[in-house]
């Protein structure tokens, strides 16, 4: 007896498989384009120039409107890497490469990009922090030219990573005590911005005393160089207050802000009565 003929029905489901096989895209190569620009990203170290960083940023920028994985994995990676010293990371000052990835990390909610970049991103700018960290707490007092890249870490990582914050905070003080002109600079260089950012930003009382301390050090000069630099920094002296009211207990704290805002008034006395201040 001649076998059965299968049934139309299940002819046409295999000829559909088959069509539907036939027609499956296979992955899109990787352009010749993308492949340089990723070789580029795995090939970047510590030594690369200000340019070679821009060009990090930018790539991990597309990556990250496009959505694109393979450019936001690698430029990630390659952060990593150029932070590995301290070379690198001034490189990266240099190349305005802090203050952009902080703009990254802060885009990164609104991008809605999956866990896994979600993760390289932070593990990129964690990289950035602690090379910060690390490079502050190395940094000889004795280069002066140095005291810029100091506050530039200071302004843009002090509110956002604890560590920076305090590795900054010795770093000015190591350079006010090796020389008092360094202290003058830092006045000059808009340091009470700086320190009012950390102050406003970290609530740990360790860190908020050590900041006191600096301040009363820096602002311990006569009254007509210092006061119209705090009048300037509107709503500082109301953050040292509001800073001690969170901390009622700690008297090292409490005694720090105490000494700072005395010596404020004092200063502030000083200026209003010409000539009081040279008694001092």
């Amino acid at each position: 007896m001649p076998p059965k003929s299968r049934s139309k029905s299940q002819q046409k489901a295999d000829s559909k498989k088959k069509s539907t096989k036939r027609s499956s895209p296979s992955p899109s190569p990787i352009s010749d384009k993308k492949q340089e620009d990723l070789n580029f990203l795995n090939e970047a170290t510590s030594e690369v120039s200000e340019a070679d960083v821009q060009k990090v940023f930018q790539l991990l920028g597309y990556g990250l409107n496009q959505g694109d994985r393979h450019y936001l994995k690698a430029g990630c990676s390659a952060i990593e890497r150029i932070c590995e010293d301290g070379e690198g990371l001034l490189t990266l000052i240099q190349a305005k490469g802090v203050e952009t990835m902080l703009s990254v990390v802060r885009h990164m909610p609104h991008a809605h990009v999956s866990p896994s970049i979600s993760e390289a991103i932070n593990a990129a700018a964690a990289a950035v922090y602690r090379q910060a960290s690390s490079w502050l707490d190395s940094v000889d007092e004795v280069d002066f030219d140095h005291l810029p890249n100091v506050l530039h870490l200071a302004y843009w990582l002090g509110a956002e990573d604890e560590d920076v914050a305090l590795s900054s905070l010795g770093a000015m003080e190591r350079f006010t005590l090796y020389r008092s002109e360094h202290g003058a600079t830092l006045l000059q260089s808009e340091v009470l911005q700086v320190l009012h950012r950390i102050i406003g930003h970290n609530r740990a009382p360790e860190l908020v005393t050590e900041a006191f301390t600096l301040l009363f050090r820096l602002c311990d000069v006569p009254g007509s160089t210092v006061v119209p630099l705090i009048a300037k920094e509107s709503g500082l002296v109301r953050t040292v207050v509001e800073s001690m009211s969170q901390a009622p207990l700690n008297m090292r704290l409490q005694l720090s802000g105490l000494r700072l805002l005395a010596l404020w008034s004092q200063l502030y006395d000083d200026h209003e009565r010409p000539g009081a201040g040279e008694t001092r």
